[in-house]
């Protein structure tokens, strides 16, 4: 590729202003403010443009535009006509201001538009045409001024196409390129144990938090099942409780029902001694009648002695005998006491005495019955080993017996209500143990993700030092063409590092010395080769990359200063180099050296 013109429409204080150019080595001389970096500047605007994407620009095209928009305001565009090796000529037209009337159409064909070939970032880009891009043809061809040494403050661009012209012959892609796309994707999809936000220190977090919560609820299971022992053991030691207290219920029963049997019987058998009833006494009823006081109430006691013995038999179990038979003896005590009038007789005992009496001897036979029955009731629920170890039965022992089972029992209540409370807050087990399992297969897939990225990345490092490695001699051998010339015989052998663009050099086989810390003349003779050396190897095949360069040999002395023309008139035999100066040598040189067509000496005017 070679320039052919390029137009300004206006560009800077150019207002529809041409320079053309000569295929060779154009010299373009004018005094300062003569337009010489404008012209730098339209030249690569012409073949690039600026890219046209959403959202605020950045510093680079503000400062662009601060630099270059037309000083009377209104549109802002630029055209470059260019010849391509394959015989085409396109003018390329690029609207700076709106980005949008934008073309590459052909210079002789009518209808024919090439901007679809060239669309990067979204404006026709003419160095796509060598394999490059804006970034990179900026930084390896279009030296702008004092930027000689500029590839050494950001190589990155240029390191990628170091590699696609190495490696991939002219391809989109490099490995350092699909470095960058690893790594970035590496540190959003894992990151690292120490980033907080990113997925590989989340999962780890995660997992703790998992095993740290199963580790709880395992705990709180441990809790709740000791608890639940204890419950237990506070259910049988009431349920034991209760046992020895129904024990000593039904062994009382038994012994009440013993005792209601015995006395049933001791009545049954009175019964049967006095069939009518408590004997009577009516003999001497009317003797008594005559006889003092204190002597007739003998009879009358004996035979209220007799009936209330009697009645005491009785009253064993039925309490009314007994009040009965002391209510006559009390009666007839205290009518012999008082003295009032003779002595009532003694009554007779009704004829329905001995059903009364059977009556009351049929209702302790029931009693006695039903005592027995809930006595036996009593034993079936209780086991007979129990029942059977019972001793020193008595009510005080019963008594005592409730209360300690009243105690056991509440405290199995207080603590099964307290295990109902655990249990409704118990976490689950197993939900926990399927948590960890989910986030250590999350854990796994991450570091898995992790191993084989580190892996992969680790392949293209090794392929992109080849690539450096297969690189590094021909940029060497560029310089080695041309080094000894431009340095004047005092620097013979270089070497290169394309991943640093770090260039050392030596003269026969002293010692190595970084070319950025010789003299800054020498420096930018050295780097000015990279530069050239870069251009041819960066390159799509097939194509020739122009070389424009803003004051390029300013910091030369005379000597070196034509060696470096006369290097770079060598170098326009095959490639365009466009060199802008405003020193009065260099076009002295010109005027001399050049001619047309292939070169030519441009001159601007002085500014008005």
């Amino acid at each position: 590729m070679r320039f052919e013109s390029v137009r300004a429409h206006p560009f800077g204080p150019f207002h529809d202003e041409t320079l053309s150019l000569a295929p060779g080595l154009n010299v373009v001389h004018g005094p300062n403010e003569a337009g010489k970096s404008t012209w730098h500047a339209a030249l690569y605007a012409g073949l690039c443009g600026m890219r046209r994407r959403k959202g605020a620009p950045s510093a680079e095209d503000k400062q662009f535009r601060e630099r270059h928009y037309p000083w009377g305001g209104g549109a802002w565009a630029v055209s470059a006509v260019v010849a391509l090796e394959d015989g085409r000529r396109v003018e390329l037209r690029q609207d700076l201001a709106s980005k949008v009337d934008c073309s590459a159409s052909d210079a002789d064909l009518a209808g024919r538009d090439y901007a679809n070939e060239i669309l990067y970032e979204g404006a026709p880009d003419g160095s796509r045409w060598l394999g490059l891009n804006r970034r990179s043809f900026l930084g390896a061809a279009c030296v702008r001024q004092a930027q000689l040494l500029g590839l050494l403050d950001d190589p990155g661009a240029l390191q990628e196409d170091l590699q696609r012209a190495a490696a991939t012959a002219g391809a989109d892609e490099t490995a350092a390129r699909a470095l960058a796309l690893l790594t970035d994707y590496r540190r959003e999809q894992v990151g690292s144990a120490q980033a907080p936000t990113k997925p590989l220190r989340r999962s780890r977090e995660r997992v703790s938090a998992c095993r740290s919560a199963l580790e709880r609820a395992q705990r709180a299971q441990a809790e709740y099942l000791e608890r639940r022992l204890d419950l237990d053991r506070l259910e049988r030691r009431a349920e034991a409780h209760e046992q020895d207290t129904a024990a000593l219920r039904a062994a009382l029963a038994s012994e009440a029902a013993a005792d209601a049997e015995a006395r049933a019987a001791r009545a049954a058998e009175l019964a049967t001694r006095f069939p009518d009833g408590p004997p009577r006494a009516t003999a001497a009823g009317s003797e008594l009648r005559s006889t003092p006081p204190h002597r007739a109430a003998a009879p009358y006691l004996a035979a209220a002695g007799m009936a209330a013995g009697i009645g005491l038999a009785l009253a064993d179990f039925f309490v009314a005998g007994l009040v009965t038979g002391l209510a006559g003896l009390g009666y007839l005590a205290w009518w012999w006491l008082t003295g009032r009038g003779p002595a009532p007789p003694v009554p007779e005992t009704p004829d329905g005495a001995a059903e009364e009496g059977r009556r009351l001897l049929a209702d302790m036979r029931t009693g006695a019955v039903r005592l027995r029955e809930e006595a036996a009731s009593l034993a079936e629920r209780v086991a007979p080993a129990a029942l059977a170890a019972v001793r020193d039965v008595s009510p005080e022992r019963l008594a005592a017996a409730e209360r300690r089972t009243r105690t056991a029992r509440d405290a199995y209540h207080n603590a099964r209500g307290q295990l109902e409370q655990i249990a409704a807050d118990l976490p689950n087990v197993a939900d926990a143990e399927d948590a960890l399992d989910v986030a250590a297969l999350d854990l796994d897939r991450v570091e898995r993700l992790d191993r084989t990225l580190a892996t992969t990345i680790e392949f293209l490092e090794r392929a992109e030092e080849r690539v450096h490695r297969d690189v590094a001699p021909v940029l060497r051998a560029t310089l080695l063409e041309w080094l000894p010339r431009v340095t004047g015989g005092r620097y013979t052998d270089c070497k290169v590092d394309p991943e640093s663009l770090q260039v050392d050099v030596r003269n026969g086989h002293g010692s190595w010395r970084r070319a950025a810390l010789l003299s800054h003349g020498t420096a930018e003779q050295i780097y000015l080769l990279l530069r050239l050396a870069l251009t041819r190897h960066l390159v799509a095949p097939g194509e020739v990359c122009p070389l424009i360069l803003d004051d390029a040999v300013a910091a030369c002395d005379i000597e070196r200063k034509q060696a470096v023309l006369e290097t770079l008139q060598v170098v326009g035999a095959r490639t365009q180099v466009i060199l802008f100066t405003h020193e009065e040598d260099v076009r002295a040189w010109a005027r001399q050296r050049l001619s047309a067509p292939r070169d030519a000496l441009t001159e601007l005017p002085r500014p008005r």
